[in-house]
């Protein structure tokens, strides 16, 4: 799968099926949308290209952490890639892109940049400064460059609404069987193994650091969890939170692997979460942390031989 980014974009001689979104999560809506563009693009002999945004619009308009992240950029191109998506067209979204007119982002992007035949979106899409732009303006714009445009309804699991916002609200909650239900797999992070403080290594409990730097996270607590390092999945018990009791300062990810004692830092590492053992607390002692932590992890080493 190529990677292409906008502004810096070169137009493309190939031309493209293209559908466009934030596709935080890529759940099953989404792949719903990528699945249907994959299809049109082997009839048409052309391109399968999904548009996205980063950051999201969200956080360019109130913040980093005005929305928690389901998936970051990478994981986001790994699972296109996954679905057979052959360019992703990352979008810088900054003062330039925000203020687009509607009409430029078709001519320059989805036109000229990206050479659409073929162009799906959702039924809720908007695009340009304001939202100014959506599936009518598209069709109208559509039918003079000979561009098919068409529209795929949201799709509904268990009389819910597939979404991004639904998937977030479920995670928090710590409803891990429906936010599965609508993701089309287990809620999942990657990032890459970061040197930290080693305090849990003092405490007899050496993890595995994550951080999270591309916005809010929708997770906050200690969590049964496997990690997946190369190509093996390991049981784990993972924290994510502040770890106030040693004085953090910065939300990260750290994950406790049973029975696993090697160092991999620097290496890339995915943690699929299964379900919330309890919340983040603040310990008065050191001691009372250890203590904690041992019978955090004696109940994963109990969910995991039953599950």
């Amino acid at each position: 799968m190529k990677v292409i980014r906008y502004p810096q974009l070169s137009p493309l001689s190939d031309k493209c099926c293209v559908t466009i979104g934030n596709f935080d999560g890529v759940h099953q809506g989404h792949q719903q949308l990528i699945k249907e563009v994959v299809k049109q693009a082997k009839q048409r002999n052309c391109l399968a290209a999904v548009v996205t945004m980063n950051p999201l619009p969200q956080q360019y308009f109130s913040g980093k952490y005005a929305v928690d992240i389901l998936t970051d950029l990478k994981l986001k191109a790994q699972l296109m890639k996954k679905l057979g998506v052959d360019v992703l067209c990352v979008l810088n979204f900054n003062d330039r892109l925000a203020s687009m007119q509607a009409i430029d982002f078709y001519q320059k992007i989805l036109k000229a940049g990206l050479n659409s035949q073929y162009i799906l979106v959702g039924d809720d899409f908007r695009f340009g400064a304001n939202r100014q732009g959506g599936f009518d303006e598209l069709s109208h714009w559509g039918q003079f460059d000979d561009i098919v445009v068409k529209r795929l309804s949201s799709i509904e699991i268990t009389d819910t609404r597939v979404s991004s916002t639904v998937i977030r609200a479920l995670l928090a909650a710590g409803d891990f069987s429906r936010a599965k239900a609508l993701l089309g797999r287990d809620f999942n992070v990657m990032g890459r193994v970061a040197h930290g403080r080693k305090k849990g290594r003092e405490l007899g409990f050496p993890t595995l650091n994550l951080e999270l730097r591309q916005g809010g996270f929708p997770l906050h607590g200690i969590y049964f969890s496997k990690v997946k390092i190369g190509s093996k999945l390991y049981p784990s018990v993972t924290s994510v939170g502040y770890n106030p009791t040693v004085g953090g300062n910065a939300k990260r990810v750290e994950v406790h692997v049973l029975d696993f004692n090697q160092e991999i830092y620097g290496q890339t590492v995915e943690v699929l979460f299964y379900k919330k053992l309890r919340n983040e607390v603040e310990f008065g002692s050191l001691t009372e942390l250890t203590s904690a932590i041992a019978n955090d992890v004696k109940a994963g080493r109990e969910f995991f031989a039953q599950n």
